[in-house]
């Protein structure tokens, strides 16, 4: 990918004058940016101070505030394409996306189902080749830690409960994990729609009252805790399959099973209770309790390789590499909380 420089972001060097009296402190701005920010004399600019620096807010001229963009499909466009195209879009920051094309009735479903999935996203007008979405709800309704929690809450909710589906061999319940799912999945989009939105505006950390760098770590374990949750859909998705091919999961995988999946749940908490925290020495201790889960892992990869049923075998082995991936989120989670820790030792 080609990364061009950006024209919107120039630096200048100015030197600090005073007034007659010395009371006050001013600084002249380029004229070029005034013409391209088509400012005119005795107009308001707002100064605000972040951390080390100050930056120079201009208000957006009336009318610019709301940004869109168009989608152009046809009806041999792949539906996932389109649904990634709208996403994209989406977690970009357009107030307003416009799908145009010759849109068939599956992929009209599937652009339905896809902006469900999005905070604060509605369909508002629809014709035979067009689609409107907008952005309804106000963006901040949500705090980003207010976010992080809810993220966290359903994650770790679908770990202690996938693996308890397999071990009660609950396909019912299995199922109602699978559709939890979504609701994760919409809170990291708009999570990732927000942090985007901060990148944009140099005024963002005033906004949504945290640092870029505090968000860009939030948002880092959020991603950890959306792929834990996924892991756990795995699990349920096992859990069902397990059920339709009436294949029956052995008491002694399940002792290993059971022991692993809580390990990695305790190490989930504790990671994640260290970066809130931000505290080394519970991080640190979360990360000494890897070894052990492995050790459990490769116990039960051993058992798979006793079993004579291949197709048991196979299921089996989604659920450990599963549990062996939430191992390894849960342990970039206490890593982020080091780093985050450091940082504020430096500052």
């Amino acid at each position: 990918m080609k990364i061009e420089k950006n024209p919107m972001y120039t630096q200048e060097r100015r030197t600090l004058g005073t007034t007659a009296g010395g009371s006050t402190f001013m600084v002249t701005l380029p004229k070029a940016w005034i013409e391209e920010l088509a400012l005119q004399k005795g107009e308001s600019v707002t100064l605000v101070r972040v951390g080390g620096g100050i930056y120079l807010s201009v208000p957006k001229p009336t009318g610019k505030g709301e940004s869109s963009t168009q989608i152009q499909i046809e009806a041999s466009s792949d539906r996932e394409a389109v649904g990634r195209a709208i996403i994209s879009r989406y977690i970009a920051g357009f107030d307003v996306i416009e799908i145009e094309g010759q849109i068939s009735v599956e992929q009209r479903e599937f652009i339905r189902s896809t902006v469900e999935r999005l905070i604060g996203a509605e369909i508002l007008q629809e014709k035979s080749d067009y689609v409107l979405i907008r952005m309804l709800r106000d963006p901040h309704m949500l705090s980003v830690s207010q976010l992080l929690q809810y993220i966290e809450e359903n994650a770790e909710g679908m770990l202690k409960d996938a693996p308890q589906a397999l071990l009660d061999e609950d396909s019912e319940k299995a199922g109602g994990i699978i559709q939890r799912d979504d609701r994760v999945d919409r809170f990291f989009l708009f999570l990732s729609r927000q942090l985007y939105a901060s990148f944009r505006n140099p005024l963002g950390e005033i906004e949504q009252q945290i640092s870029r760098v505090d968000f860009f770590n939030m948002h880092n374990v959020a991603r950890q805790l959306e792929r834990v949750a996924d892991h756990a859909v795995k699990i349920a998705k096992t859990t069902k399959s397990l059920a339709e091919e009436e294949l029956e999961v052995p008491q002694e995988f399940k002792a290993t099973f059971a022991k692993s999946s809580e390990a990695v749940r305790e190490l989930l908490t504790q990671a994640v209770r260290s970066f809130k925290d931000l505290n080394k020495a519970e991080a640190d201790g979360a990360l000494a309790l890897t070894p052990s889960i492995e050790k459990l892992l490769n116990e039960m990869d051993r058992k798979l390789l006793r079993l004579s049923n291949p197709h048991l075998a196979f299921h089996l082995g989604i659920v450990v590499d599963s549990i062996g991936r939430v191992k390894d989120y849960a342990a970039n989670i206490a890593e982020v909380a080091l780093n985050a820790e450091a940082l504020q030792q430096a500052v």
